[in-house]
């Protein structure tokens, strides 16, 4: 928005030409006074401004390679209207300069601080301003110390006006002496060190804050040369500067200013003090390279030591933070090894004629290991998210059977307490989400295992039911259990906590079941949150905004054995590379049911040579093996079957390296499928209908 014009602009313009300084030469007092009000304000733009008929135009300028802009888009046409400063701490806030184009565009205007040049009763010539290109505000000292750098402009200019006689030149001088006083108590009050160095780098300049930071008496200071033994300076990086490469030396050498460099000066304790360092160059009319430099600096000594301080221990908690992860994988590993056989077997052993009592206690232990699973797969997820490493899929799912998994899961532990478990499933019919299964899952059995835990009578109720409002659905956990108050509600969803420090010694558990389902939920871009009365019971409702689809996937609910083989072929020859003796019996216990043709290596280097000399529907590759590993065997035999144009076999990779990386890398490798140990027969039956399929074999029903 253009300023509106002054009541008395033709006297104002009459001034103005009385002054004949519009289109003049530089003048190196007002180059100087510019410079120095850069430093005092601490800001990259500082000028001169006269403000004509049509224009401002610059008479001193630091910061800015144009000489002039439009009165229309000029700052400085509003500040000429008042005698007090033009304060504008955020231009997009202020509806004067919110669509100005010098806001807009070049040189960005964010801040803007207008001092007027008062030359006469209700006369303003310009402004002596000082711009930034962030938002901020100004001192009151700031204030003060700008008034009297404009006060001296104005002095400077009626001296400019004043050399048209002899007479006038002589006042103008002692005027001008005074004003350098009045400069000099400015320079002298400022907290920043100050140093004006000449045209061969020898200091004529410090102020007394230079003299106290530097830890050097004026006496001393005035004349060093650069290459003092005194004072050596260091980049950031400890290396010493050359002469020539010292920032002011580079000033006055190219004549381009030198922003926010960090320098190291030696200090008296024999140390280094480190320094943050501005230079800027003033220039003699007619001159092409500075006749001085003016550095302006401060002490960050101390913020240096912290910043090292804190990367230093950023450094020691990457480490140990790493050494965590490896710790973690190493252990996911050696424990799902046996936990596998245990799983597996139970699986396996529950298939065979068992009597009621034996079927309780194979239903004993095939549970404590599932319950040792879900607990390994907490810790191993809560680290996957502490580091940002957990990768999400978007497949084809169909919620309605998951939570019909979760449900078949949980409900021998009910049966034993005499719960009733429900599942009201409101969802469309054949209705699929895109999303990611097995987290999904994850969080689904965490909330039912949890409302069965802490249910002693009643019921624990699953209600799935589309969203109110945009694809994907809401599912409700209700349970008839203990329940919480408002004070135990905020410690659900934390790391290692539970509502009650007595519920660890009544129902046990890591503290991490619900940690891990908001973050994993948070991860999939939905909400989480819980309603409860004590003693009544509580709801955890589950909002996931989960896209369509209308895909399907073949999966097995039931664990009957005709259910899990359905539509595998009976005569598939299967090879299991596997270095573990254990996991080679429960495997092949698990592969009964099937009648599959089962044959064994003990490494990958056996895999690869087994697959060269026999023919195999279905390999079951174990990742982490010695000799040869199974990533490498997997990425040898598909390089075989490229080289002599085979059909692909399907590669299962079955291991204990339960990470996403781990699938990642096994599907790069070549794996068609990575299932993460330990595995049961409904597992290994989805495994081979999904990989048969894949590769379009016949897939026969059973007799």
């Amino acid at each position: 928005m253009a300023a509106p014009t002054p009541h008395n602009e033709a006297q104002r313009l009459a001034e103005l030409v009385d002054f004949a300084v519009l289109d003049t030469l530089p003048d190196p007092s007002l180059d100087a006074i510019v410079a120095l009000a850069s430093s005092i304000m601490d800001v990259p733009i500082a000028l001169v401004s006269l403000v004509d008929a049509e224009r401002q135009w610059f008479k001193a300028r630091v910061g800015l390679d144009a000489c002039e802009t439009d009165r229309e888009s000029a700052f400085c046409a509003h500040a000429i209207l008042d005698d007090e400063p033009l304060i504008i701490p955020n231009a997009l806030e202020d509806a004067r300069f919110a669509n100005n184009p010098l806001v807009l565009g070049a040189p960005n205007i964010r801040a803007y601080f207008g001092f007027p040049l008062i030359v006469g009763p209700d006369l303003r010539l310009g402004t002596l301003c000082a711009i930034d290109q962030k938002v901020r505000g100004i001192t009151d000292q700031q204030i003060e110390q700008m008034k009297s750098l404009a006060k001296i402009v104005v002095s400077q200019l009626e001296i400019t006006r004043s050399t048209r006689d002899a007479l006038a030149l002589a006042e103008a001088n002692e005027a001008l002496n005074r004003e350098a006083d009045h400069a000099r108590v400015i320079l002298e009050t400022m907290s920043e060190g100050v140093l004006i160095k000449n045209r061969i780098g020898k200091i004529v300049e410090a102020n007394a804050s230079a003299c106290q930071i530097l830890g050097l008496s004026r006496d001393v200071m005035l004349g060093m040369m650069p290459n003092d033994p005194r004072w050596q300076r260091l980049r950031e990086n400890g290396t010493p500067y050359l002469p020539h490469e010292i920032p002011a030396i580079e000033v006055l050498r190219s004549g381009i200013p030198v922003s926010n460099e960090v320098v190291g000066v030696p200090d008296a304790d024999g140390g280094t003090k480190w320094l943050h360092l501005s230079a800027s160059p003033l220039f003699e009319p007619f001159e092409e390279t500075p006749s001085f430099v003016v550095s302006t600096f401060s002490d960050i000594t101390h913020l240096k030591s912290q910043q090292e301080h804190l990367r230093d221990l950023s450094v020691k908690a990457n480490a140990a933070n790493a050494a965590k992860t490896q710790f973690l994988a190493n252990m996911s590993h050696e424990l799902r090894t046996p936990l596998n056989g245990v799983v597996g077997v139970a699986s396996a052993l529950a298939n065979t004629p068992l009597d009621d009592r034996q079927k309780r206690m194979v239903e004993l232990i095939r549970s404590s290991g599932k319950d040792l699973e879900r607990q390994l797969s907490d810790i191993l997820d809560l680290t996957k998210v502490e580091a940002g490493e957990l990768q999400l899929e978007a497949v084809p799912i169909d919620v309605s059977l998951i939570i019909h998994e979760v449900i078949a899961l949980m409900s021998g532990a009910c049966a034993q307490k005499k719960l009733e478990l429900a599942f009201d499933n409101k969802l469309p019919a054949q209705q699929l989400f895109l999303g990611d299964p097995v987290r999904l899952r994850q969080v689904i059995t965490n909330l039912v295992s949890n409302a069965v835990k802490f249910t002693a009578l009643g019921r624990v109720k699953v209600t799935a039911s589309p969203r109110a409002m945009g694809p994907g659905l809401v599912i409700d956990v209700e349970d008839t259990g203990i329940g919480f108050d408002e004070a135990q509600s905020q410690k659900l969803f934390e790391r290692f906590s539970q509502a009650d420090n007595s519920i660890t010694r009544r129902f046990g558990g890591t503290g991490l079941g619900l940690a891990i389902t908001k973050s994993l939920t948070e991860l999939m871009g939905g909400t989480i949150r819980a309603q409860s009365t004590p003693e009544v019971g509580s709801v955890f409702t589950l909002d996931l905004p989960l896209a369509l689809d209308r895909a399907v996937l073949p999966s097995c609910v039931s664990e009957d054995p005709a259910e899990i083989c359905r539509d595998i072929p009976k005569d598939l020859r299967v090879l299991l590379v596997e270095d573990q003796l254990l996991n080679q019996q429960v495997f092949g216990f698990m592969m009964e049911p099937f009648g599959a043709e089962f044959f064994t290596a003990t490494n990958g280097a056996e895999g690869v040579e087994a697959f060269e000399t026999a023919t195999f529907d279905v390999i079951f590759m174990d990742m982490q093996m010695p000799i040869k590993d199974g990533l490498a065997a997997t990425r040898e035999i598909r390089a075989l079957e490229a080289k002599t144009g085979a059909k692909p076999t399907p590669i299962i990779m079955l291991t204990a390296n339960a990470g996403e990386n781990h699938r990642r890398d096994a599907l790069a490798a070549g794996a068609d499928l990575h299932v993460a140990k330990p595995v049961t027969q409904v597992a290994i039956g989805d495994a081979l209908r999904t990989a048969l399929a894949t590769y379009g074999k016949a897939l026969r029903a059973q007799a």
